[in-house]
């Protein structure tokens, strides 16, 4: 393969490999499979560190899959609007994820609006604490029940 131009060679080079993929793909297919196989462990962790070092990418896709809703933003978006001191805005715990599954501090991808789905400029980062505390009550609710909660706790020191 004598080409003097790269532009060419790039080229034939992509071509040629296309082509000896398509050719060989079965056993590309069985190489891959064995080697996740073999290296599940690795696989694994690697994701992981890459998950804890861009959840915004995780956080993205999930939301993609999790609705039917509207859905506009994409992990970059998601990463511009993350907080700058990666802590939760509501309730001022810092963000950390948790092994395998969510903790009360791992960040959360908050609709403001659920109706109105993942878009630009109704979503925000906060802590699952937060956002399940949410996720089942209105504003004016929890309110009430922070209030109510205050109230007892209160009376409950005074009585001491």
């Amino acid at each position: 393969m004598p080409h003097k131009d790269l532009a060419v060679k790039k080229k034939w080079k992509k071509e040629y490999n296309k082509k000896y993929y398509q050719e060989n793909k079965e056993s590309f297919s069985e190489y891959n499979k064995k080697y996740k196989k073999e290296n599940k462990d690795s696989i694994r962790e690697k994701n992981r560190e890459y998950v804890i070092k861009n959840p915004w990418v995780e956080m993205t896709t999930k939301a993609k899959t999790r609705t039917n809703l509207p859905f506009n933003i994409t992990s970059e978006y998601v990463k511009s609007i993350w907080p700058e001191d990666n802590t939760c805005p509501a309730l001022g715990i810092k963000f950390k994820q948790g092994r395998g599954k969510p903790i009360d501090s791992s960040p959360s991808l908050d609709r403001i609006l659920p109706e109105l789905g993942y878009i630009k400029g109704n979503v925000q980062i906060i802590c699952n604490l937060a956002n399940k505390i949410m996720s089942s009550a209105t504003p004016d609710q929890v309110m009430a029940v922070a209030k109510h909660y205050k109230k007892i706790i209160e009376e409950k020191n005074d009585a001491i």
